[in-house]
């Protein structure tokens, strides 16, 4: 059984990629079968992060010029990943026919693997929505801005209300201290459940680092085997929590669904 994992924010510059793409390193160097899918198909840049250029993206697999399993590249680190290509393709304006084609698409692989994180477009967008409610699970990232909260809130409040998504786990980024997180989280937590009938998890934080921000600068991903800092530790922590976030049932189709 494959766990399937979305990672998605409010807005964009919260640092939902960065965290998806090293919460997918940490698994996959804990020997764990992970694949890593780039379905924020605007500003498709998870590649960038790896510090890779696969041959093939999700634009070939949708075009048919490549099955899925070409698509799939394999990193240094043993991390399976498909790339959603660039900013500059039509990936954006796919149907929903041919959005429904790529998730359905992952039942036929040869080998599935025992996680796959989803990195989502931010917002509420119909084109991230639709990868969104085919998870098992949704992570939305924050971080301790007013403006993070009302996009945050906005998101789970369309996921809710259109998409019947009521569990979500919630990780603050760029976090001044543990403390401050865990805080930030429980405010926003009890504005949240003044309105909505919805379950939020506290999965965990990333501090606010200078080697976060140097290693997006360098386009290397933070985590590695080499490494055992404090921000390496902080997403093997989050990685050891994703089985605990509750899964949903939304009725639509769903990733790997036999």
């Amino acid at each position: 059984m494959t766990n399937t994992i979305a990672i998605t924010s409010g807005k964009g510059g919260v640092g939902k990629t960065t965290i998806a793409v090293n919460v997918a390193l940490s698994l996959a160097m804990q020997n764990k079968e992970t694949l890593l899918l780039d379905a924020d198909l605007g500003m498709a840049n998870a590649h960038i992060l790896l510090g890779i250029n696969p041959k093939f993206s999700l634009e070939d697999f949708v075009t048919g010029n490549s099955s899925l399993d070409k698509v799939i590249t394999t990193t240094k680190n043993n991390l399976k990943f498909v790339s959603g290509g660039n900013a500059i393709n039509n990936l954006l304006n796919l149907s929903d026919l041919e959005r429904h084609k790529i998730i359905k698409s992952f039942n036929d692989l040869k080998k599935k693997p025992e996680y796959m994180l989803i990195d989502v477009g931010a917002g509420a967008e119909a084109s991230s929505m639709t990868f969104l409610a085919s998870a098992d699970k949704v992570i939305v990232v924050i971080t301790g801005e007013p403006t993070s909260f009302i996009d945050a809130y906005t998101l789970i409040k369309t996921s809710f209300l259109d998409y019947k998504i009521n569990n979500f786990g919630i990780i603050i980024n760029m976090a001044l201290s543990p403390l401050q997180a865990k805080l930030n989280f429980d405010k926003f937590q009890s504005i949240t459940h003044k309105f909505l009938d919805v379950n939020l998890k506290y999965v965990g934080q990333i501090p606010n680092s200078q080697k976060v921000k140097n290693s997006i600068i360098s386009r290397t991903a933070l985590v590695s085997s080499r490494s055992n800092d404090l921000e390496t530790k902080a997403f093997s922590e989050i990685s050891s929590k994703l089985l605990s976030i509750e899964s949903n049932n939304t009725g639509s189709i769903k990733f790997f669904d036999n």
